[in-house]
Parts: structure tokens; sequence; C-alpha cells
């Protein structure tokens, strides 16, 4: 009986040793700030309280010498989303290489409404943004001339 017991005991034991135990998870990563106290990475990042890529397509004018010429492309904009979610030091990170579509996009991303702003330890911050403005012709942009038929 002694015999059983103590190889219980040591199964017991051995089982308790070689258990494996799962490490904690990461930690989240610190929040990034640059030297102007505005952040790269937030706890919670900004966001629009709307549809943003509707607020693109119903906002955007596309210039007409990039229809005329069938120019395309996309604009990298960076912002910064300010502690009340405003939008401020709008600029070109990546140009299409057209002047009037960076242009329209400049414009579009500076009358931005207001966005929910970026937090980090519970506290409203700055935080920088870059969004791609893309540029793409559709035949709603550019239709076909009318035929003018006379009789």
């Amino acid at each position: 009986m002694k015999k059983h017991f103590l190889l219980l005991v040591f199964l017991c034991g051995a089982k308790i040793i070689f258990a494996q135990v799962e490490p904690p998870p990461p930690p989240p990563p610190p929040p990034v700030t640059d030297s102007s106290g505005v952040f790269t990475y937030a706890e919670i990042m900004p966001s629009a309280p709307y549809n943003f890529n509707q607020y693109l397509s119903s906002n955007i004018k596309y210039p007409q010498d990039a229809l005329d010429a069938g120019i395309q492309g996309n604009v990298y904009i960076g912002f910064v989303v300010e502690k009340d979610g405003s939008i401020s030091n709008v600029e070109i990170r990546k140009s299409s290489g057209n002047k009037s579509l960076d242009a329209e996009a400049v414009r579009v991303i500076s009358s931005m409404p207001y966005w929910n702003a970026g937090q980090v330890n519970g506290r409203y911050v700055r935080v920088a943004v870059v969004q791609p403005v893309r540029f793409t012709i559709t035949k709603t942009d550019n239709p076909p001339p009318q035929q003018s038929g006379g009789k």
C-alpha cells in the first residue's frame, strides 16, 4: 500500500513539475509620439464617425483637366486629428503625379467634418493619419458627347 501511495505522489508531483504553463500575452506596444507631441500610434486610433468612402465619393470633384486627359491615380494625404477631432496639418505624403488631383485631394481632406479623436490612457491626443485618396474615372464622370442630330 505504501508503494502505491508513493507511486501516486510521485506521478502527481511529476505532472505538476512538467505541466506547461502558458506565458502571459505580450503587453500592447507603447504609444509612439514625435517631437511635436503628435502620436503616430494611439491605444484608440482616430476614426471618422461617418462613412469615409461615401464622404470622399460625394465630395470629390474630379478635375476637368485630369478627366479630359484620362489621368487617374492615388494621392496619399497626411493630416493630424486634433484632440477635439478637427483636422489640421493637411499635406501630400505621396503625389499622384498630377497637380490637379493632388490639390483636389488636399481640398476634400481639409474640408472633412470632425473625427472621433484618438486616445492614450483615457486622454484625447493628437494623432497623425495617412489616408489614400483614389481617383478613378467612371463612365458617369466622362459621358460620351451628345450627337447633335438634325432633320
